[in-house]
């Protein structure tokens, strides 16, 4: 029997089935008052190393969960599933798919916190001088969308509709949280010409594997809205500063076209020439003026849920071939600033002394590495989909 929540034990622990009918001043109330998060609440305090700009949030709490303190495992698999187990935080969104369903809640050791005195804060927040190194504060919220109720569907397994229902909710979270209508977040405009106001970061991530982060095989995505603007999407503003052009209009531009894996139409699937370790890639929208998911049209959309797939699917793949315990990260490159444009980072490669100062030692080049994943996805596109229905896990 497939291991999964049941929608109807979801629908028991949802304080709203559609994010449409939660009101944010409630949402806000919610998080705020769970004895739970208060439990593996954050210290609330962020530093920054003055090096080169790196952020530092303290949650001495985290060391305390479950999957922290327990003892290592060799298997990819969970022997229990607290997610198909109905041992989930209140949920905030549900989205039904052919099979099972997709759906947001809370996460239980949260990287960020409500607080009680919110700052007046700089939508420049680099502006802001710390002499006494107190460091400043952090506060907002942060959830988990699981791609899918079923415990073995993820991105790369999933029926294309249903990849795209799972998007268009994360989306659409994304756009509620930034134009959410309160003083609980500062704007994160800056003196860059925007379309409309938003308030706060959204920083959407996803860890797939032990050796990428992943506490839980049952797939899913962090997403973590913030007054903190991460330093390297900070990198991306600077970029566009500097250069009068978004880092994603420039990887168009300039990116060797023997690097270019796929292109989807208003996307390109690219290895970067200066890809750190083998695999690595860049999706990336060609309307550098689109900053967030929410901003896609309904075809851009299509086309990059397909370019997820296909991307993660091959990242598997060709891990496994090379002996590797499949892991990855993919980091959705949004903000202020920003051309929309996706990161896919597989853990091909051990980080060593020398890449923590910067200098990486990459086991391959990247022609070879587009070449391989050019293939992968070629091969892909001409095997019967029900030959790789069930997939692998995380």
């Amino acid at each position: 029997m497939t291991q999964q929540l049941a929608l109807s034990a979801a629908k028991a622990l949802a304080i709203s089935e559609h994010l449409d009918q939660l009101q944010f001043r409630d949402l806000l109330r919610n998080i705020s008052e769970d004895p739970q998060l208060k439990q593996f609440a954050p210290d609330g305090v962020c530093h920054i190393d003055p090096r080169n700009g790196n952020l530092i949030i303290y949650n001495s709490a985290r060391a305390k969960r479950i999957h922290t303190t327990a003892k290592p495992t060799q298997t990819s698999q969970d022997d229990y599933c607290p997610i198909c187990d109905g041992k989930s935080a209140d949920i905030l969104d549900i989205a039904e798919h052919s099979e099972g369903f997709t759906f947001i809640n809370k996460n239980l050791y949260p990287i960020f916190h409500p607080i009680e005195q919110i700052p007046k804060e700089n939508a420049d927040y680099f502006l802001h001088q710390d002499p006494f190194h107190t460091g400043r504060a952090s506060y907002g919220f942060h959830l988990l969308q699981w791609t899918s109720s079923l415990h073995h569907r993820d991105w790369h397994n999933m029926p294309f509709e249903d990849a795209l229902i799972s998007f268009q909710r994360l989306a659409q979270l994304e756009k509620d949280l930034l134009h959410q209508p309160s003083d609980f977040m500062a704007s994160s405009e800056t003196h860059l010409k925007q379309q409309d106001v938003v308030s706060g970061y959204v920083s959407i991530i996803k860890n797939y594997g032990a050796s990428a982060g992943a506490s839980l095989v049952h797939g899913h995505q962090q997403i973590a809205y913030s007054n903190i603007l991460p330093q390297h999407f900070f990198n991306n503003l600077r970029f566009r500063q500097r250069h009068n052009k978004a880092f994603s209009q420039y990887m168009i531009e300039e990116n060797p076209k023997q690097l270019l894996i796929k292109d989807y139409g208003e996307m390109q699937l690219m290895v970067p020439y200066f890809m750190k370790r083998p695999l690595d890639m860049l999706l990336i929208v060609k309307n550098s003026e689109h900053r967030y998911l929410h901003q896609l049209t309904a075809q851009e959309q299509q086309q990059m849920v397909k370019a997820i797939q296909q991307t993660i699917a091959a990242i598997l793949a060709l891990m496994e071939q090379m002996g590797l315990p499949p892991a990855y990260n993919m980091i959705v490159n949004n903000g202020p600033g920003c051309g929309l444009y996706l990161e896919f980072l597989p853990k091909t490669q051990m980080m060593g002394g020398y890449e923590q100062i910067g200098l990486f030692v990459c086991q391959a080049n990247a022609s070879d590495s587009a070449q391989l994943l050019r293939q992968e996805i070629l091969t892909s596109e001409h095997t019967p989909a029900d030959a790789s229905a069930n997939g692998q896990t995380e």
